[in-house]
């Protein structure tokens, strides 16, 4: 412990303490075998992050446990083994932002690109849809906060009005070091240490969202030199009523047969403006958005065992053809409904 506690700030090093304290109060058990270590994270992230190990018989057990600021989640996750280790965490256009911290061991992770390198001491940022991988050997302590999607939009624009030159646009992975971001990291220090007292004022839903509103504006400060600035005529960012109509009304009726224009008729534009909409706003389309919210939906499913079969899944989510929903299912999570049903039974 010593050896991190030099390696990183003053205030991460006491973060070690909180996790294992959140850890114990919640009362999760250390997942000793890959099978519950699977099952476990796969729940935690809501069927959205997959776990491998090289060699399980090095592997020693998992434990994660959560607490809530506003619409934020502080996850503390703990792998202990001596094998090289992998997750793969897919996030649809509408997904949150996560900061990864290593508290104890550092990674990699890769969304598209390079490799990064992610020591104890930095923050990985990760906001962009798709397919991120992490990987690691040895013991690792991971705290992950999750800032919900709307908030980083409206932040963004509120970034944009400082400056002239138009909205900040960030790469899919920016690394942030938390010794030159002091500010953010005695921040973090802060919510940590208020969710550790008998009385906490962020536990408030109120006073939470005020506080998720400075972390991100933290969080954008110390991306400054990292992102791009668009073009000023890209400054209003915040998502327009119609697409937010657009979404919930896909969210609401997803299992039913969908086409552009129900989709257009649900949000009261034409499918033009919808097309357009989502392009701008999500960069992608809105049956590409569609098919993200039903196979995170059928992932949920299989994981909870809420369905007899895989044909009975397809078909609770809107897909006629389950043949069509392997082949999408498999594109999405790089695996087929059948195994993910088979990982979870051990």
């Amino acid at each position: 412990m010593s050896g991190l506690i030099e390696a990183i700030p003053a205030p991460v090093a006491g973060w070690v303490d909180f996790c294992a304290t959140l850890a114990a109060k919640s009362g999760a058990p250390m997942a000793a075998d890959v099978g519950a270590a699977r099952r476990t994270i796969l729940e935690m992230s809501q069927g959205r992050c997959t776990f491998e190990i090289e060699d399980p018989s090095r592997f020693y057990g998992f434990r994660g446990a959560e607490a809530r600021v506003g619409r934020m989640s502080l996850k503390f996750l703990s792998w202990d083994c001596e094998s090289p280790c992998e997750t793969v965490t897919w996030r649809n256009h509408d997904h949150h932002m996560a900061l990864h911290i290593p508290l104890r061991g550092g990674f990699q992770a890769r969304q598209g690109g390079d490799w990064v390198d992610v020591p104890p001491g930095t923050a990985l940022v990760v906001s962009a849809a798709g397919e991120t991988r992490r990987k690691w050997e040895g013991p690792s302590d991971l705290l992950n906060i999750m800032v919900d999607r709307d908030a980083l939009d409206q932040s963004v624009t509120r970034e944009a009005f400082s400056g002239p030159d138009g909205v900040l646009k960030f790469p899919a992975l920016t690394l942030i070091d938390l010794k030159e971001a002091s500010t953010l990291a005695r921040f973090i220090d802060m919510l940590i240490h208020d969710l550790e007292s008998q009385n906490s004022a962020f536990s408030d839903l109120a006073v939470g969202l005020e506080a998720e509103r400075v972390l991100l504006q933290l969080v954008l400060r110390s991306m400054r030199h990292e992102v791009e600035r668009r073009p000023i005529h890209e400054r209003y960012r915040i998502v327009p009523a119609y697409m937010r109509r657009a979404e919930r009304f896909i969210r609401e009726h997803f299992g039913e047969t969908l086409d552009m224009a129900h989709i257009a008729e649900g949000s009261g534009v034409s499918v033009r403006t919808l097309q357009y909409g989502f392009r701008k706003y999500r960069g992608a389309s809105p049956m590409a958005f569609l098919r993200d919210v039903r196979l995170s939906s059928a992932r949920r499913a299989l994981i909870d065992g809420r369905a007899d079969s895989i044909g009975t899944v397809a078909a609770s989510v809107g897909y006629p053809s389950t043949s069509q929903f392997a082949r999408d299912y498999r594109a999405s999570f790089g695996e087929s409904p059948s195994e993910t049903r088979r990982m979870l039974r051990g």
